[in-house]
């Protein structure tokens, strides 16, 4: 009785030892699978912010280009992305995580970070090490919305990467559509939707136009979540990219509409 007491006990102080070292992502595609869309959604939360990201995540990319403001007056930007689009586990073991508008906020908020307008998601585009040919299932009912799909395709992504003779974490564009800031997002007979865009095939030209069609729940397999810094450079100068994003003469070096953005994220 005694031996065994004493193996539970063992057990038991190792079990919590064990469950806070971090999944890798396979391991946690088999904790979310079978999960209704609000609890995916909060373990996916819970996972990236308690940091089970891979290494190449945890830096910024720099980016560098030139813009003109309202007035025609040319500046000098430097924004700062993530590599690659959000994912869980490890350089050697991750799973690329589609998710609802409002955990992309939470997320954000937690690293000060924003979304990208479909400006800043063309500069990545553009600037990106690595371009790949979008992949995309053939829709049938709401496969595509499944977590085996969207684990699927975060494997075939890889797959890319790892046949054009690159590893994880090179700056990588082409394989998701992004979560973006647009005017939509004050779109009151819209409230509660998402507005992507992007997707760009190897001719440079988007699969997917600036669009709010979806409703703010709706997730597949070919969105994404590509992390903007708060913090960026106009002439050597440091600004809020939110700030930036709502001044009347500097939106236009981050944003290609016509007016600054009044909403700058999505609620939660």
């Amino acid at each position: 009785m005694r031996l065994l007491l004493s193996f539970l006990l063992t057990i038991s102080a190792f079990g919590g030892l064990f469950s806070q070292r971090p999944s890798g992502g396979s391991l946690f595609y088999e904790q979310i699978r079978l999960l209704d869309l609000k609890e995916r959604e909060e373990a996916i939360v819970n996972e990236i912010i308690s940091g089970n990201i891979p290494d190449f995540l945890k830096e910024w990319r720099e980016i560098e280009f030139s813009g003109r403001d309202t007035s025609g007056n040319l500046h000098f930007v430097t924004i700062y992305v993530k590599a690659d689009y959000l994912a869980a586990g490890s350089d050697d073991d991750y799973f690329t995580l589609p998710m609802t508008p409002q955990s992309a906020q939470k997320i954000a908020d937690h690293f000060n970070a924003s979304l990208p307008t479909s400006r800043v998601v063309d500069l990545i585009y553009e600037k990106s090490e690595l371009k790949l040919e979008p992949f995309n299932f053939i829709p049938r009912g709401n496969r595509n919305e499944t977590p085996d799909i969207i684990y699927d395709h975060s494997k075939i992504v890889q797959a890319q990467i790892k046949a054009s003779g690159r590893t994880p974490g090179v700056f990588v564009a082409g394989t998701k559509k992004d979560i973006v800031l647009s005017s939509k997002l004050s779109d009151t007979k819209r409230a509660h939707h998402v507005t992507i865009y992007g997707w760009h095939r190897l001719t440079g030209v988007p699969i997917q136009p600036v669009t709010n069609i979806h409703i703010d729940t709706y997730v597949d397999y070919s969105h994404g979540v590509r992390l903007v810094s708060n913090k960026i450079l106009i002439d050597g100068k440091e600004y809020d990219y939110r700030l930036i994003l709502k001044d009347s003469m500097l939106h236009s070096l981050l944003n290609s509409e016509k007016y600054p953005l009044s909403v700058t994220s999505y609620n939660y």
